[in-house]
C-alpha cells in the first residue's frame, strides 16, 4: 500500500486537501474494480502541530494522523499562503511550516516522493529541497518566489514539473493534474485513464501559460519609470518608438532602458508587447470582434507577427483562446417567419 500524507497548512486551499483524498479514493475504486485486491493508496491529513487548521474559505481541516508517526511514501503540500499579499505575509506563513523541514528532508533521504501544489513550492524552497531542481508555482506568486529565491530555477509556464523525487504543480486546482500524474506513475497508465473517465477529466494539462495575466510591476520607487508605465498603459495602441519613451522620462535612451529593466523586470519592448497581448486577450474574452480587427486595435499592423507573438506568450492561438475563455454568447440569426406564400 502506498501511504500518502497531505499537508494542510493554515489558510490552505481546502479543496486541494479534501480533493486529493477524493481523487485517490476514486483511484482505489477503479483499481479495486479491476483487481478486487487491497486498496493501492492510503491518504492521511497532517498539520504542523497536530491541531485542526482553517482553510482559506474558513472550513476547518482536521488531521487524521501525526506526521511524526506516519512513514509516508508520498507527501503533498498544498497552497501555503496568499503570496500576492506581500513578502511580510510570506515570512509569517513560512515560519509556521518550519517544524516540517526535517521531516520533509528525511522523507527525500529515504526515497519518498515530495510534491507541492501552488504556493506549497515556497515550503519546499525554504526546506532546501529545490536546489538544483526546476520549480513551478502559481503564476501570480512568481514575482515573490523569484525575489525570495533568485538562485532557484522557476518555470511558471509549466503546470507540472517532475524532478524525480521532487514534483511541483502550478495553480491551486493543479492538484488534479498532480494526482492524475501520480496515479499513472505509481499505478499504471490504464488506472489513470480509468480515473479520468470516472471523474470526467480531460487529459493532463501541461501548461499554465493560457491562464496567466500580465501585471506590470509597480513595486519600485522609480517615479520616472512609473510615469512611463502609466503612459504606456493608456497609449499601448499608438505607434510607439521605444527610444522616444526615454524623452517622456527625461532620460537618455541607454539609461532609460537600464532603469526600466531594473524597475519592472521587463525591457520596454516586452512590457509594451505584454500590454498589447493582455488587451487582445480581453477583447477575445469580451467581444465577438474579428481577430484581424483586434490585432489592429491593439497597435499591430502585421497580423502574422502578432499571431506568432500571441501564441509564443499565451501558449495557444487567438482562436483557441477565444474558444476556451470567451464569455460572450454568439448572436444567432433570427428564424425566418413563414409567409402565406411559403405555406402554399
Amino acid at each position: 500500500m502506498i501511504k500518502i500524507a497531505i499537508v494542510a497548512l493554515p489558510f490552505c486551499h481546502g479543496s486541494g486537501v479534501i480533493g486529493v483524498m477524493d481523487f485517490f479514493a476514486a483511484a482505489n475504486y477503479c483499481d479495486r474494480a479491476a483487481s478486487r485486491g487491497e486498496p493501492r493508496f492510503e491518504c492521511q491529513i497532517v498539520t504542523v502541530d497536530g491541531e485542526p487548521v482553517h482553510s482559506y474559505s474558513g472550513v476547518p481541516i482536521v488531521p487524521t494522523v501525526r506526521w511524526q508517526d506516519y512513514p509516508a511514501d508520498v507527501i503533498i503540500i498544498g497552497s501555503a499562503m496568499e503570496a500576492v499579499l506581500g513578502d511580510r505575509h510570506i515570512d509569517a506563513a513560512l515560519r509556521q511550516s518550519q517544524p516540517l523541514h526535517p521531516w520533509l528532508c528525511s522523507a527525500v533521504e529515504r526515497d519518498a516522493v515530495v510534491a507541492s501544489v501552488c504556493t506549497g513550492s515556497f515550503v519546499l524552497a525554504e526546506a532546501g529541497l529545490l536546489e538544483q531542481h526546476v520549480a513551478t508555482t502559481h503564476w501570480r506568486a512568481a514575482p515573490a518566489f523569484r525575489r525570495r529565491y533568485p538562485e532557484l530555477r522557476l518555470e511558471t509556464e509549466q503546470l507540472l514539473v517532475d524532478n524525480g523525487q521532487i514534483l511541483c504543480a502550478g495553480g491551486a486546482t493543479s492538484f488534479v493534474d498532480l494526482c492524475l500524474y501520480l496515479v499513472e506513475r505509481l499505478g499504471s497508465p490504464a488506472l489513470a485513464v480509468a480515473c479520468s473517465k470516472l471523474l470526467i477529466l480531460d487529459a493532463r494539462r501541461s501548461e499554465q501559460t493560457p491562464y496567466m495575466s500580465f501585471y506590470g510591476s509597480r513595486a519600485h520607487q522609480d517615479e520616472k519609470i512609473g510615469e512611463v508605465q502609466g503612459w504606456l498603459e493608456q497609449h499601448y495602441a499608438n505607434a510607439i518608438v521605444i527610444d522616444e519613451l526615454a524623452e517622456l522620462a527625461h532620460l537618455g535612451p541607454r539609461t532609460f532602458k537600464r532603469r526600466f529593466k531594473e524597475a519592472t523586470g521587463e525591457t520596454p519592448l516586452s512590457y509594451l508587447q505584454h500590454l498589447r497581448i493582455e488587451a487582445a486577450k480581453y477583447a477575445l474574452e469580451s467581444t465577438r470582434r474579428q481577430t484581424a480587427q483586434i490585432i489592429w486595435d491593439v497597435g499591430y499592423e502585421d497580423a502574422s507577427s502578432f499571431r506568432r507573438l500571441f501564441k509564443r506568450n499565451v501558449g495557444c492561438t487567438m482562436e483557441e483562446y477565444r474558444r476556451r475563455f470567451s464569455y460572450v454568447t454568439p448572436q444567432r440569426s433570427k428564424p425566418q417567419l413563414a409567409t402565406s406564400n411559403s405555406r402554399e
